[in-house]
């Protein structure tokens, strides 16, 4: 675990399956296009304009990893989320990075995908 730039608590993205298997949730909160397209198969999807109304979904006891594209929609979500102490990271470098240490991007049909 690192600090970004923002000082945002982020994890890179060669970690990202481990901490999976570990019990971390990632949350992709692209937008529905870019989710269609290409996601990691075991993220949850919400989108950042529904993070707000979502936020009961979210267990304090959990820890969270967010994603997007690049980082930086999901840097503000993290600093969001850690706001009401409830423990999350931001993916560093976003799904960008992330495609170049995983072969499980996939498609709404399985299929493998991509990231627009």
């Amino acid at each position: 675990m690192v600090l970004d730039t923002n000082n945002t608590p982020s994890v890179m993205p060669e970690d990202l399956e481990n901490l999976i298997q570990q019990g971390y949730q990632l949350i992709d909160v692209r937008e529905n296009d870019e989710w269609d397209a290409g996601h990691y198969k075991s993220a949850i999807h919400i989108p950042i304009g529904s993070i707000v109304e979502s936020i009961d979904k979210f267990v304090v006891d959990n820890k969270y990893i967010f994603i997007c594209r690049s980082g930086a929609r999901s840097s503000r979500v993290t600093n969001y989320v850690n706001s009401l102490d409830i423990e999350s990271y931001n993916l560093s470098g976003g799904m960008k990075e992330f495609q170049k240490f995983t072969k499980e991007i996939v498609d709404l049909e399985g299929n493998p995908g991509q990231i627009i």
